[in-house]
């Protein structure tokens, strides 16, 4: 299972779309700074999360999200993590 996450920057009004298989390893290597195009905007907290059986429909939903400002918008609402119903 493949996940695609977006994450919030405390320090800036910046929102960050990737994919992985280990979401909290990589949580800890973006807040570590060793993520390059994160470091300056540490720390990140979870934002939204989806689910891929592969990794090639979670690349591909990734990339939809980062060229489409309004279905990255949509998709952030309905997986947005602690989200009340």
């Amino acid at each position: 299972m493949y996940l695609v996450y977006a994450i919030k920057s405390l320090s800036k009004e910046r929102i960050y779309i990737g994919h992985t298989k280990d979401f909290n390893k990589r949580l800890k290597y973006h807040n570590a700074g060793y993520v390059k195009s994160t470091s300056d905007d540490r720390p990140w907290v979870l934002l939204a999360l989806g689910e891929f059986g592969t990794r090639g429909k979670a690349r591909w939903f990734e990339r939809e999200l980062k060229r489409s400002s309004g279905k990255r918008k949509k998709w952030i609402e309905k997986r947005k993590v602690g989200k009340s119903e």
